[in-house]
C-alpha cells in the first residue's frame, strides 16, 4: 500500500500555490528586517522598544490570521464544489468579523498602552518609548485585518498571486516611508521611531484600497460587489464561529504564550532582548518558505475533503503534507546556521549583543525541523481537517503548563543562562510537532464541515 502521493500534480500544485506566498511572506519580513536595521542605527534601547511593542501586533495579527484561516478552511472546501453563493456569504461574514475586533483593539491599545506594555518591560526608557509607539502604531490595525481576511479569502479559491501583487507595492512603499520618516529624509520630518508607525500606517491604507479594487472591479471569479458587504446567512454564520473558536482560541494560547517567552527575555537584559528579537527576525525569514507552503498545503487537502475524496487519498496526502514539512524544516535550519554570519553583517551590533544572537540563532536552526513538521502537520493538515481543538489542548499542556514555567523558574529562580531559557521556551515546538504528528498519524481528525 502507497503511504505518499505520487502523482507529480499533486506536488506541483503546492508548488503554485505558495510561490506567491512565499514571495509576499519575503516582503513581509523585509519590512521587519530593514525596520531593525534602521532602528538598530537610532539606537539599541529604540530598537528593543520598538520590537517589545511588536509583541503586542504579534498577537493581534496572529488572531486575526486565525480568524481568515477559519474563513478560508470553509471557503476551501465551498470552493471544491464550486459554491459561489455561500463563498460570497463567507467573504462577507469574515471582513466584518476582523474589521469589527481590530477597532476594538485600536481603542485598548490607545488608552492602556502602558499598563498592557508593563507586561513585556520594566525598565523605564524602553516601557515609555514602546507604549508611546503602540499608541500610534495601533490606528493601522483595522486596515491591516480587513486586507489579512481578504488575502485568505481569495487563498480559499486558489487565487494567491494577488497577495504578491498587491504587497509589491505596498511592502517597499512602506520601507521608503519608513526609511523617509525615521531619518527625516527630503521633505518629511525626523520622527524616529514613530516614522516607522507612521510609513506603516500610509503604507496598510494604499494596500486595502488595491485589494479593495481588486475585489469588487477586477475579479471575475466570485463577482463580490459593494452590496455583497452587507450579506447574511445565519448558518454560515455559526459554521463560522464553529470553526474559528478553537483555531483563534489556539492562536490566543498559543501567541501570547510565544509573547510570554519574549516577556520573559525582556526582563532580562536590554542586549538580551535586543539579540532575542534579531534572532527572531532571522527566524522569520527563513520562516517566509515554511509559511507558504503551509498554505498552500492546507487549500490542497481542504479541497480534497471538500470534493468528497476518499479516506485513502485523504490519509496518503496528509502524510505526504508530514514530509514535505519534516524535510522543508530540515532544509531551513541547515541555511539559518550556514547564513547567520552574512545576516549579522547586516546590524551594527556591540560583542556582546552579537554573541547572544549567535547563540540564539544556533537553538533556533535546531528547531527547523520540529517547526516544520508542527506547521505542516498541527496547523495546514489539521485545521484544513476541521480539527482546530487539537493545537488548542496541546498548547495548554505543552506551553502553559510545562515550558513557559520551567523557562520563568530558570530565568528569575535559578538565574540560569540566557540561552538555556530560550531553549526551554522553545521545547514547545518540539512537543506541539509530536502532538500533531501522532494526530495526524490517527486519521481521527477529518470532518467534512459544509
Amino acid at each position: 500500500m502507497e503511504v505518499f502521493v505520487k502523482e507529480w500534480r499533486f506536488y506541483k500544485k503546492i508548488l503554485f500555490l505558495s510561490a506567491p506566498i512565499i514571495l509576499q511572506q519575503i516582503l513581509r519580513v523585509m519590512v521587519d528586517l530593514c525596520d531593525s536595521m534602521m532602528l538598530s542605527r537610532v539606537g539599541e534601547i529604540e530598537m528593543a522598544a520598538v520590537t517589545q511593542a511588536q509583541q503586542l501586533f504579534f498577537i493581534f495579527y496572529t488572531i486575526v490570521g486565525g480568524m481568515s484561516v477559519s474563513a478560508c478552511v470553509l471557503i476551501s472546501q465551498y470552493w471544491g464544489r464550486r459554491d459561489l453563493d455561500k463563498i460570497k456569504d463567507l467573504y462577507a461574514i469574515g471582513i466584518r468579523v476582523n474589521f469589527c475586533f481590530a477597532f476594538f483593539i485600536l481603542f485598548l491599545f490607545c488608552f492602556f498602552s502602558k499598563g498592557i506594555m508593563s507586561f513585556y518591560s520594566t525598565k523605564g526608557e524602553v516601557l515609555n518609548l514602546s507604549s508611546s509607539f503602540l499608541r500610534v502604531s495601533s490606528f493601522s490595525y483595522p486596515l491591516c485585518a480587513m486586507s489579512v481576511m481578504i488575502f485568505a479569502c481569495f487563498r480559499g479559491i486558489e487565487v494567491t498571486s494577488i497577495s504578491f501583487y498587491v504587497n509589491l507595492i505596498s511592502y517597499p512603499l512602506n520601507i521608503l516611508l519608513n526609511y523617509t520618516l525615521i531619518f527625516g529624509k527630503g521633505i518629511f520630518p525626523k520622527l524616529g521611531i514613530y516614522g516607522s508607525a507612521v510609513g506603516t500606517l500610509t503604507a496598510r491604507l494604499i494596500e486595502l484600497l488595491i485589494l479593495l479594487i481588486f475585489l469588487l472591479v477586477i475579479d471575475k471569479k466570485i463577482t463580490f460587489r459593494f452590496t455583497d458587504f452587507f450579506r447574511r446567512n445565519k448558518k454560515l454564520s455559526d459554521d463560522f464561529r464553529k470553526v474559528a473558536m478553537p483555531i483563534v482560541a489556539h492562536e490566543i494560547i498559543w501567541s501570547v504564550g510565544t509573547t510570554a517567552g519574549s516577556s520573559i527575555t525582556g526582563r532580562l537584559d536590554v542586549l538580551v532582548v535586543a539579540g532575542y528579537n534579531i534572532a527572531n527576525i532571522f527566524y522569520q525569514c527563513m520562516g517566509c518558505f515554511m509559511n507558504g507552503i503551509l498554505h498552500a498545503c492546507s487549500v490542497t487537502i481542504g479541497n480534497t475533503i471538500g470534493s468528497g475524496a476518499d479516506r485513502g487519498r485523504i490519509k496518503k496526502e496528509a502524510y505526504s503534507i508530514l514530509l514535505i514539512g519534516f524535510l522543508g524544516g530540515l532544509f531551513l535550519g541547515s541555511l539559518t546556521f550556514l547564513l547567520q554570519n552574512q545576516f549579522l553583517g547586516l546590524f551594527p551590533l556591540s560583542e556582546i549583543t552579537r554573541n547572544y544572537t549567535k547563540g540564539f540563532i544556533l537553538i533556533l536552526a535546531l528547531i527547523w525541523p520540529f517547526s516544520g513538521v508542527e506547521m505542516t502537520g498541527m496547523i495546514a493538515v489539521l485545521r484544513a481537517g476541521g480539527d482546530g481543538k487539537t493545537g488548542f489542548i496541546s498548547d495548554i499542556f505543552t506551553m502553559w503548563l510545562i515550558t513557559i514555567p520551567l523557562a520563568s523558574i530558570a530565568a528569575f529562580w535559578l538565574h540560569l543562562s540566557p540561552f538555556i531559557v530560550v531553549s526551554i521556551v522553545k521545547l514547545n515546538i518540539v512537543l506541539e510537532a509530536t502532538v500533531g504528528f501522532i494526530r495526524v498519524l490517527s486519521m481521527k481528525w477529518i470532518k467534512k464541515i459544509i
